[in-house]
Protein backbone atom coordinates (compact mmCIF):
# COMPACT_ATOMS: atom_id res chain seq x y z
CA UNK A 1 0.00 0.00 0.00
CA UNK A 2 2.81 2.23 0.41
CA UNK A 3 4.18 1.83 -2.29
CA UNK A 4 1.21 2.92 -4.24
CA UNK A 5 0.93 5.86 -2.40
CA UNK A 6 4.65 6.54 -3.33
CA UNK A 7 3.64 6.16 -7.28
CA UNK A 8 0.94 8.29 -7.46
CA UNK A 9 2.28 10.98 -5.17
CA UNK A 10 5.41 10.70 -7.44
CA UNK A 11 3.17 10.96 -10.87
CA UNK A 12 1.08 13.69 -9.61
CA UNK A 13 4.22 15.82 -8.75
CA UNK A 14 5.23 14.95 -12.32
CA UNK A 15 2.51 16.15 -13.91
CA UNK A 16 2.69 19.33 -12.03
CA UNK A 17 5.82 19.92 -12.97
CA UNK A 18 5.12 19.08 -16.48
CA UNK A 19 2.22 21.46 -16.31
CA UNK A 20 4.18 24.59 -14.61
CA UNK A 21 7.08 24.29 -17.61
CA UNK A 22 4.42 23.85 -20.39
CA UNK A 23 2.99 27.22 -18.69
CA UNK A 24 6.06 29.18 -18.30
CA UNK A 25 7.57 28.61 -21.74
CA UNK A 26 6.36 31.14 -24.69
CA UNK A 27 6.57 31.18 -28.36
CA UNK A 28 10.01 32.79 -28.07
CA UNK A 29 8.81 35.62 -30.09
CA UNK A 30 8.69 39.08 -28.39
CA UNK A 31 6.01 41.72 -29.26
CA UNK A 32 7.70 45.12 -30.70
CA UNK A 33 6.82 47.65 -27.73
CA UNK A 34 7.83 51.19 -27.83
CA UNK A 35 9.39 53.30 -24.80
CA UNK A 36 9.97 57.02 -23.49
CA UNK A 37 11.16 57.84 -21.22
CA UNK A 38 9.58 60.30 -18.65
CA UNK A 39 11.10 63.36 -16.29
CA UNK A 40 10.61 63.96 -13.13
CA UNK A 41 7.22 66.32 -12.70
CA UNK A 42 8.89 68.90 -10.32
CA UNK A 43 11.66 70.85 -11.25
CA UNK A 44 13.37 71.18 -7.72
CA UNK A 45 13.55 67.23 -8.34
CA UNK A 46 15.80 67.53 -11.31
CA UNK A 47 17.27 71.00 -11.53
CA UNK A 48 19.33 69.67 -14.23
CA UNK A 49 16.52 68.41 -16.11
CA UNK A 50 15.14 71.93 -16.21
CA UNK A 51 15.78 73.36 -20.18
CA UNK A 52 15.77 77.16 -20.95
CA UNK A 53 15.32 78.10 -24.54
CA UNK A 54 16.77 80.82 -26.24
CA UNK A 55 15.41 83.03 -29.28
CA UNK A 56 17.53 80.60 -31.82
CA UNK A 57 15.79 78.02 -30.20
CA UNK A 58 12.92 76.56 -32.32
CA UNK A 59 9.57 76.28 -30.22
CA UNK A 60 6.94 73.83 -31.46
CA UNK A 61 3.51 73.49 -29.69
CA UNK A 62 1.57 70.46 -29.88
CA UNK A 63 -2.21 70.83 -28.96
CA UNK A 64 -5.35 69.61 -30.21
CA UNK A 65 -3.98 67.34 -33.07
CA UNK A 66 -2.10 70.27 -34.73
CA UNK A 67 1.83 71.95 -34.07
CA UNK A 68 2.36 75.65 -33.91
CA UNK A 69 5.28 77.74 -34.10
CA UNK A 70 6.45 80.18 -31.57
CA UNK A 71 4.30 83.07 -33.52
CA UNK A 72 1.17 80.91 -32.71
CA UNK A 73 0.88 80.21 -36.72
CA UNK A 74 0.25 76.56 -38.14
CA UNK A 75 3.42 74.54 -38.82
CA UNK A 76 3.98 71.38 -40.58
CA UNK A 77 6.09 68.93 -39.00
CA UNK A 78 7.66 67.62 -41.96
CA UNK A 79 9.27 71.23 -42.81
CA UNK A 80 11.16 70.94 -39.69
CA UNK A 81 14.77 71.19 -39.90
CA UNK A 82 17.53 70.55 -37.23
CA UNK A 83 19.09 73.96 -38.15
CA UNK A 84 18.65 75.43 -34.33
CA UNK A 85 17.88 73.30 -31.08
CA UNK A 86 14.31 72.08 -31.38
CA UNK A 87 11.59 72.07 -28.44
CA UNK A 88 8.43 69.89 -28.99
CA UNK A 89 5.69 71.42 -25.97
CA UNK A 90 2.84 69.19 -25.16
CA UNK A 91 0.04 69.96 -23.09
CA UNK A 92 0.12 68.44 -19.56
CA UNK A 93 -2.91 66.05 -19.91
CA UNK A 94 -1.99 64.61 -22.90
CA UNK A 95 -2.23 60.95 -23.45
CA UNK A 96 0.95 58.92 -23.48
CA UNK A 97 -0.05 57.71 -26.79
CA UNK A 98 -0.83 60.80 -28.74
CA UNK A 99 2.64 62.09 -27.03
CA UNK A 100 4.27 59.69 -28.86
CA UNK A 101 2.71 59.46 -31.70
CA UNK A 102 3.47 63.51 -31.62
CA UNK A 103 6.57 62.62 -31.39
CA UNK A 104 7.39 60.63 -33.74
CA UNK A 105 6.21 63.20 -36.47
CA UNK A 106 9.06 65.28 -36.16
CA UNK A 107 12.02 63.64 -37.51
CA UNK A 108 14.49 64.55 -35.61
CA UNK A 109 17.35 62.46 -33.32
CA UNK A 110 18.09 65.42 -30.77
CA UNK A 111 14.47 66.34 -30.03
CA UNK A 112 13.94 67.96 -26.49
CA UNK A 113 10.08 67.32 -25.46
CA UNK A 114 8.43 69.39 -22.81
CA UNK A 115 4.99 70.88 -21.45
CA UNK A 116 3.59 74.01 -22.02
CA UNK A 117 2.77 75.94 -18.86
CA UNK A 118 0.00 77.84 -18.23
CA UNK A 119 0.21 81.28 -20.96
CA UNK A 120 1.00 78.88 -23.84
CA UNK A 121 -2.28 76.61 -23.17
CA UNK A 122 -3.94 80.05 -22.93
CA UNK A 123 -2.51 81.91 -25.94
CA UNK A 124 -2.99 78.79 -28.06
CA UNK A 125 -6.45 78.37 -26.65
CA UNK A 126 -7.43 81.74 -27.74
CA UNK A 127 -5.49 80.93 -31.57
CA UNK A 128 -8.42 77.97 -31.73
CA UNK A 129 -11.33 80.04 -30.84
CA UNK A 130 -10.52 83.09 -32.99
CA UNK A 131 -9.52 80.86 -35.95
CA UNK A 132 -12.93 79.12 -35.63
Amino acid sequence: MTEIALALAMAFFSIMVLTMISMGVGTGETAETTAAMLAPSRPEAAPAARVETGSEDLIVFYKGGGFWDRDLSPIDPATIVASERVVLALEPDLPMAEAIAARSRIDLSELIVTVMDERWLQALERVNHDGN
